[in-house]
């Protein structure tokens, strides 16, 4: 058997991968990570403050956003999703815990709250005055997930990823307690 000449050919094509090869595929896996971060990954944290960048809140500010008129008011801003926008996904007592917050005299003298804007593509057609709406839109969603509580004058943000069953009960409570983030209540 040792004889067979299909045997030795095999032999001696089949090799170990060299240095060369190993630090290709980990190179490989590397840029897949990355790849998967910077486009597909989405942050599912659940609650959490977050920084608004520089950019976002020079548009905020801007006569351009639909938020001007909230966010230089002096209050803090409360941005929720619409009922007709395509990510809505609150459930029910959340939403009616929401708007029993919104029609609160003591919460109004404290919040703005508005909608997250739902921003058409023919916004592009407004060149680079819309192609800078939809960026930053876009990147306030990202930061403010599906409902989010901004102090304009700390540029930051608490945000909840997708409010569940069980933040509807405290959620007026929840904004109450912001207050050592800027907010008082008498």
């Amino acid at each position: 058997m040792d004889n067979n000449n299909y045997v030795n050919k095999f032999e001696k094509k089949v090799s170990t991968l060299g240095m060369k090869e190993i630090l290709s595929v980990v190179g490989l896996f590397v840029l897949c990570i990355i790849f998967y971060f910077t486009f597909f990954h989405v942050d599912k944290t659940p609650y959490g403050y977050e920084e608004i960048s520089e950019d976002l809140a020079a548009y905020m500010a801007s006569q351009d956003s639909y938020y001007y008129d909230d966010y230089t008011s002096g209050k803090m801003l409360v941005l929720y999703t619409a009922q007709s926008d395509p990510l809505y996904k609150y459930p029910k007592n959340f939403q009616d815990s929401l708007d029993v917050a919104i029609k609160n005299e003591e919460l109004n003298e404290l919040y703005n709250f508005s909608e997250l804007t739902i921003v058409r593509n023919n916004l592009l057609f407004e060149g680079e005055k819309g192609e800078r709406i939809i960026k930053m839109e876009k990147e306030l969603r990202k930061v403010c997930r599906s409902f989010c509580v901004i102090n304009p004058k700390k540029k930051a943000l608490y945000f909840y990823f997708q409010p569940k069953e069980r933040d509807a009960q405290y959620l007026q409570e929840n904004l109450e307690k912001l207050e050592f983030w800027g907010a008082k209540l008498d």
